[in-house]
């Protein structure tokens, strides 16, 4: 089959916004007896979120009030290609209910590696770990013990994704202490993102890796499993359509505003970030100049949330 189907799905947060709706495919489905997030093909000349809805409906008797597109994955099956258009469901009305006989649960984020999900979603549950403030290491740090405190206190507060992005020579020090930091990461239920290399994932315990603009370009496909966290800083229509080829989970575009570690170079401004924000089809963080602070403008410009170095090391 050479055409992609068009599939849209959508992310259903309980009252509490702490669980997730799933359901199990039924035995007449295609990967029957597969987990997934709800959802079901576009009908031709419906849009998105019209197909989002009606799908809710017929499934689970839901009425979708509010939704926003969250990502685009473009996947290839043995028998299918598909096109996965995920939207984070805000607002909904209704009690959920198998109204197609499916099985339905309530789970957890941190919860949802314990069930058995097709390939793609796996792409989809690693974005859904992604916060709206995202941490970045300072490059050098007086020695390891220095950036140890620095990661436990970042992760003490709360915050929940952290990069490392380190001129520190990767030796077997360097190893150790990438595990000594993760293991702090895993006991606050957060992310740690290794900027390098595609390859540094089979080298070091993190939950995914940071490709710098200019590596974009190495790659021809994702260059990393599923199971992990793929990231990329983009600076231009050219590197974010990479980018999307990619299917990272997410991207930076900067910088955004005037920055003291850059002062020669020109910012983008939020107009030109919003333009460039609606040629991804994955979260954009806002990067460059930017605080936690800025967040609400951020999000009013296309953007999925904020990154930030210099703010995030004030604090600590």
């Amino acid at each position: 089959m050479n055409s992609r189907i068009n599939v849209v799905v959508g992310i259903l947060y309980n009252s509490n916004k702490d669980e997730i709706l799933i359901t199990k495919r039924t035995g007449k489905q295609y990967l029957s007896g597969y987990w997934e997030f709800p959802g079901g093909k576009t009908k031709k000349n419906e849009d998105s979120f019209s197909a989002l809805s009606r799908e809710f409906y017929e499934e689970l008797g839901v009425s979708v009030a509010k939704a926003r597109r969250l990502i685009k994955i473009n996947h290839d099956y043995t028998e299918k290609k598909v096109l996965l258009d995920v939207w984070k469901i805000y607002e909904w009305d209704g009690d959920p209910y198998n109204r197609e006989n499916q099985e339905i649960r309530w789970s957890t984020i941190n919860n949802l590696s314990n069930y058995k999900f097709p390939e793609a979603n796996k792409y989809i549950i690693q974005t859904l770990y992604l916060p709206d403030t995202y941490g970045i290491s300072r490059k050098t740090y007086k020695d390891y013990s220095h950036l140890f405190s620095t990661a436990r206190d970042y992760f003490n507060s709360g915050l929940k994704i952290f990069q490392l992005r380190l001129n520190f020579e990767r030796d077997a020090k360097f190893k150790k202490n990438i595990e000594k930091i993760s293991k702090e990461a895993k006991k606050n239920n957060a992310k740690l993102i290794l900027n390098g290399l595609a390859s540094d994932i089979e080298h070091y315990t993190v939950d995914g890796i940071h490709l710098k603009s200019k590596q974009l370009l190495n790659y021809t496909s994702r260059p990393i499993s599923g199971n992990y966290i793929l990231g990329a800083s983009c600076h231009n229509e050219k590197e974010l359509i990479q980018a999307n080829k990619l299917n990272v989970n997410y991207a930076f575009i900067s910088p955004v505003l005037n920055t003291n570690s850059h002062p020669t170079e020109d910012p983008l401004g939020w107009g030109n970030f919003k333009n460039l924000a609606k040629k991804a089809n994955f979260p954009v963080y806002a990067l460059g100049g930017i605080s936690p602070l800025d967040l609400s403008v951020a999000e009013e410009h296309g953007a999925y949330g904020v990154a930030t170095i210099s703010t995030i090391h004030e604090l600590f």
